[in-house]
């Protein structure tokens, strides 16, 4: 990075490293690059169903005009952030457009981080921000949360937006009701499996089903300020906590199964298959979950309203897929109920 970068910012390529354990222009680089990978998605399959644009990734083989879309978004978003003193993710959208004014210095002629002024990618002439103005714009106009009180329209930041978009289902990467569906199914062929003789739940599985609570409430008491956590943040982390649980769980149910003579043909043990596949559903909430627990903690002073934070900080689309998921762990608690007294 430039001398006078480094003596600018102080701190900030530290507090960078504190809350996503890279460096700003690395984090720039990834939050553009999932933001330019959604449009490029929605390009390339405009009216197309789902199911057509599951495992879209056009990635490097898309020949941007000037350079390298994503690192040029990432380099507007580096800049903002560092000309405001703030992390890359709380970077509004709208405070990056007037880098996109053709009017305006071109960002190769300010500060910029090593790896981009050196790494030969080409960002930061007036033509390549030009290139991926439109890709921003398209993150500029999400819909008005259903969850917003009239009037209220929460202030669209880069992580907010890319937290929305990692629960998006229509996209590839936030396809979380498959793995709910997943869940589902193999909750489904177990009980046919039990029904039809084939797999009968041993006295060790129905005692580990039966010392699971999974339907007990998050208490309160996450994080700082104040030890209250908003509403969404504690069930989410709970839901986190669950899928470490469970997974250990699946484990042991596994490495048991593996120690037995094989006498099914080596068909994995489906209450382990049923754990596994709950626990990939919530573990699909890890990463926003950490992410807004570091901003909560992060306040000076706990907001006066905790529901009004929340609000500006966890899209619609991340609470359904909370919900979903909630529903789902209730559906394997009574699951394991069910078996636990077979």
């Amino acid at each position: 990075m430039d001398a006078d970068v480094e003596l600018g910012a102080g701190g900030w390529e530290s507090r960078h490293r504190a809350a996503y354990g890279c460096g700003a222009w690395e984090r720039a680089c990834h939050q553009g690059g999932l933001m330019v990978a959604w449009h490029q998605e929605q390009d390339l399959h405009f009216g197309a169903p789902a199911s057509r644009r599951f495992a879209s990734d056009p990635g490097a083989r898309v020949k941007w005009p000037w350079g390298s879309g994503p690192h040029t978004l990432g380099l507007l978003l580096w800049r903002t952030a560092y000309d405001a003193g703030i992390l890359v993710d709380e970077v509004p959208l709208a405070d990056v457009v007037r880098y996109c004014d053709p009017a305006a210095a071109p960002l190769a002629a300010g500060p910029m981080p090593d790896a981009a002024r050196h790494g030969g990618i080409g960002v930061g002439s007036v033509e390549a921000v030009a290139g991926v103005r439109h890709v921003l714009l398209a993150h500029l106009t999400p819909d008005l949360p259903r969850s917003a009180p009239a009037g209220v329209r929460p202030t669209v930041t880069v992580g907010y937006r890319v937290r929305e978009l990692l629960a998006t289902p229509d996209w590839d990467r936030g396809d979380w009701p498959a793995v709910i569906a997943q869940a589902r199914q193999a909750m489904q062929r177990a009980d046919v499996l039990r029904e039809r003789g084939t797999w009968q739940p041993g006295a060790r599985e129905r005692s580990l089903c039966g010392r699971m609570s999974l339907d007990r409430e998050p208490a309160g008491g996450i994080g700082a300020p104040g030890g209250r956590a908003p509403s969404w943040l504690a069930r989410a982390t709970h839901l986190v906590g669950l899928a470490d649980v469970l997974s250990r769980a699946a484990d042991v149910l596994s490495r048991e199964a593996d120690a037995k003579p094989a006498d099914d043909g080596g068909t994995p043990d489906p209450l382990a298959q049923v754990l596994d596949a709950t626990a990939r559903a919530c573990t699909g909430l890890r990463t926003s979950a950490e992410e807004v627990r570091l901003l909560w903690e992060a306040e000076p002073q706990e907001p006066r309203d905790p529901a009004d934070w929340e609000l500006s900080h966890v899209p619609d689309a991340l609470r359904v897929q909370t919900e979903e998921t909630r529903d789902l762990v209730r559906t394997l608690s009574v699951f394991l109920w069910v078996l636990a007294c077979a």
